[in-house]
C-alpha cells in the first residue's frame, strides 16, 4: 500500500524564531508582503513584534485584519482585493487559524481566480495551481493550521462551516515563535491547549491513521500532557515554547490522515482527509 505524506517545506522552531522572517523573504525574492492579521492582536501588540523585523529590513507591506474569529467568504474575497491593491508577492500570516485559514484562502484564490466563489473550494478542492507563498507565525497553540494542508471558513448565507482540503494551501514557511504566544491569557491557552489535545487523540483513532501519523499523534499527546498545565498557570516559557512545537507536531499527523469527527453547527459528520 502507497501511503503519501504532505509537509511543508520549512520551520523554525523557538523564543525569537521571528527574526529569521526577513532574511527568508529576502533570500526567495520577496518584494512586498501582504501582512494577514486581526485587529485583537495588533492592538494587543502582538502583530507589531513581527512589524519590527519587516520595518529594520526595509521589507514593505501593507496589512490586512478584517477577520473576524470564525472567518467568513467576505473576509476571503476582501482579503483577495487588498492582496491584489498592494500588489504583493508574498503573504506573512500572524495570529491563529482564523488569520492563517483567511490567508489560505487569499493564497488559492489569488493563483487559481476560478475559485473566486470561495464556495466552490469546500471539501477536496482539486485546485489545480499552487496557492501564492504563505508564511505562517501562530499565536496560539492550537490549530497547527501553519503546517496543515486544509482550512476552515464560514459561509454565512448557507451558515456552515466549510472544511477546505487542499495541498496547494500549505504555507512555505512556518515560524513557530514561542514569543508570540506568551502574551495568551490563561484561558485561550487552555483552550487551544486543549484544541491539540483534541486533535491528536482524533488523529490518533481515525480510520485513516499510519504508522508515521501515529508517531506524531501519540509523540504530541505526550507532550502536551506534560507541558499544558505549566504552559497555562505558570507562563513557564519552555512549556509555553514546548507546546508551540507540541500543537506543530499534532498538525503534520492529522492533516495528512484527518479526524475523527467534525461538528458543523451541532451536526456530527465524517470528516477524514
Amino acid at each position: 500500500m502507497v501511503t503519501k505524506f504532505v509537509l511543508n517545506e520549512t520551520s523554525y522552531f523557538g523564543k525569537g524564531a521571528r527574526q529569521t522572517l526577513a532574511e527568508e523573504i529576502k533570500k526567495r525574492g520577496y518584494e512586498k508582503v501582504l501582512l494577514v492579521t486581526d485587529k485583537a492582536l495588533i492592538e494587543a501588540g502582538v502583530t507589531k513584534k513581527v512589524e519590527e523585523v519587516l520595518k529594520q529590513a526595509q521589507i514593505p507591506y501593507e496589512i490586512y485584519a478584517e477577520i473576524k474569529p470564525n472567518p467568513t467568504i467576505k473576509n476571503v474575497t476582501d482579503g483577495v482585493e487588498a492582496c491584489k491593491k498592494a500588489n504583493a508577492d508574498v503573504i506573512v500570516a500572524v495570529g491563529g487559524g482564523s488569520s492563517i485559514d483567511t490567508a489560505k484562502g487569499i493564497s488559492i484564490v489569488m493563483t487559481n481566480p476560478d475559485r473566486a466563489d470561495i464556495k466552490s473550494l469546500n471539501g477536496l478542492s482539486n485546485t489545480e495551481n499552487k496557492g501564492m507563498p504563505i508564511i505562517a507565525l501562530p499565536t496560539t497553540a492550537g490549530t497547527a493550521a501553519e503546517v496543515t494542508i486544509n482550512y476552515v471558513i464560514t459561509d454565512e448565507e448557507e451558515k456552515i462551516k466549510m472544511v477546505c482540503v487542499d495541498p496547494n494551501d500549505i504555507p512555505i514557511l512556518s515560524i513557530v515563535d514561542a514569543e508570540l504566544m506568551a502574551s495568551m491569557p490563561k484561558s485561550l491557552a487552555a483552550a487551544t491547549g486543549m484544541d491539540a489535545l483534541t486533535h491528536a487523540v482524533e488523529g490518533y483513532i481515525t480510520a485513516a491513521h499510519n504508522e508515521m501519523a501515529d508517531m506524531f499523534h501519540m509523540k504530541a499527546i505526550q507532550m502536551i500532557f506534560k507541558y499544558l498545565p505549566t504552559a497555562v498557570n505558570e507562563k513557564n516559557e519552555e512549556a509555553i515554547e514546548m507546546m508551540g512545537m507540541a500543537q506543530y507536531i499534532a498538525g503534520m499527523g492529522f492533516s495528512n490522515v484527518g479526524l475523527r469527527n467534525c461538528a458543523f453547527y451541532g451536526t456530527p459528520i465524517r470528516c477524514c482527509l
